[in-house]
């Protein structure tokens, strides 16, 4: 893998699609300083988070080949992509990386003020206006953000780093299956559609590539104003319309190519549930999740469980509704892992905004399935979950 720049000139950097030898599943690098970077790497389900200086981050290129066969890399001008093929054939792409405009100050230059006043290099910068960004508040029509609105530009650009991560494997699984054809993305309870139109902004917009986003919420009210939005904007790839996930999967079951990408945050209960399983069975080749509101294992389990160890977790309340919670999170990500996904638990957004804060990220690697490992914590619970009923239908 011939990665045609070094570490100076990264901004920032995802290396995956591992070979045998490699530390990790996959690799995320963003410049944390003149000559620093912020590493985040998983091996398995387990994330790790260093430090590295450039000569780390130099050592890593010379020897990319060996432990990756993709690489996604910004530079303050353009846009690498490196993909090594299954028979060794590698492939560089090269695009010119929209002007970067960090309030007037650029990446080179950011920093070198105080480690206090530094400014993050997000996706999408403040100080370069984005059109739904300045019609839905978040913005003024000069790009800075409002005071009041910064909690939600960085859940916004936070969302983006997660796509930033799978985007490679994404779009060469899309090129292998459908080669000219926009990349196709599901948002189930889309909401006010923050982070749809910002996955849109990011891939046609920011990366120049085809894409076709679809919106589904309850509210009809919501949709209507997501969709003149998406006309005011000039987004022609996005469309939205109102109804029920589980309604949803049952008209559509089947229909369609593959989806390269399935999107539910905060889809209430076993609306998760719903929305993972339309994504299992119509191959989605990645799916990104926050659920909200774990309600069934906390119902079902009453006061106490068929394994009396787990039954001091059971009698205080707000201990058993956090349990639950994070078992059925556990629970989804494990059948997901048993359908042929490479599956991860990651921390979306920092707890002191809310605690609402699990992303599922999975990755589809093989259409087989595995070994499902919960049968034992299934038992203990005595309770199957709504998302592996749907998947045995």
């Amino acid at each position: 893998m011939n990665i045609p720049c070094n570490a100076d000139a990264i901004i920032s950097a995802t290396f995956s699609k591992p070979t045998n030898e490699a530390f990790a599943d996959k690799l995320k690098l963003r410049k944390s300083g003149i000559s620093t970077f912020s590493a985040e790497y998983f091996k398995g389900p387990k994330a790790f988070r260093e430090e590295w200086n450039t000569a780390k981050v130099d050592e890593l290129i010379a020897t990319a080949e060996e432990q990756f066969h993709a690489a996604n890399i910004e530079t303050a001008d353009k846009t690498i992509t490196v993909l090594t093929s299954r028979k060794g054939k590698t492939t560089v792409l090269v695009k010119a990386a929209s002007a970067v405009k960090t309030s007037g100050t650029s990446p080179a230059t950011a920093f070198t003020k105080a480690p206090h006043n530094r400014i993050k290099n997000y996706i999408l910068p403040e100080g370069e206006p984005v059109p739904f960004l300045v019609q839905l508040g978040v913005m003024t029509a000069d790009g800075k953000v409002h005071a009041q609105k910064y909690d939600k530009f960085r859940q916004i650009n936070r969302f983006l780093e997660f796509v930033d991560d799978i985007l490679p494997e994404l779009e060469e699984a899309h090129e292998e299956n459908n080669p000219g054809t926009p990349l196709r993305i599901i948002d189930f309870g889309c909401g006010k559609s923050y982070l749809t139109f910002a996955v849109y902004h990011y891939l046609v917009i920011k990366k120049g590539l085809k894409a076709e986003i679809f919106g589904l919420d309850l509210k009809q009210d919501v949709i209507e104003d997501c969709t003149k939005l998406a006309t005011s904007c000039g987004y022609n790839g996005l469309r939205f319309a109102c109804g029920d996930i589980a309604d949803y999967r049952a008209e559509n079951a089947g229909q369609g190519a593959p989806l390269d990408l399935v999107i539910t945050l905060h889809a209430c209960d076993t609306a998760t549930d719903y929305a993972l399983a339309f994504a299992v069975e119509h191959g989605a080749r990645a799916i990104l999740s926050v659920p909200c509101c774990q309600h069934e294992l906390n119902t079902a389990l009453g006061r106490t469980a068929p394994d009396e160890a787990l039954n001091p977790l059971l009698k205080y309340g707000i201990v058993k509704e956090r349990f639950a919670a994070l078992a059925t999170d556990v629970l989804r990500a494990e059948t997901l892992t048993a359908r042929g996904y490479r599956t991860q638990l990651l921390e979306f957004i920092d707890m002191e905004h809310t605690p609402k804060n699990i992303l599922i990220r999975a990755v589809l690697k093989n259409r087989g399935e595995c070994a499902d490992e919960t049968a034992a914590l299934k038992t203990a619970l005595g309770v199957e979950l709504t998302l592996e009923r749907l998947l045995k239908q």
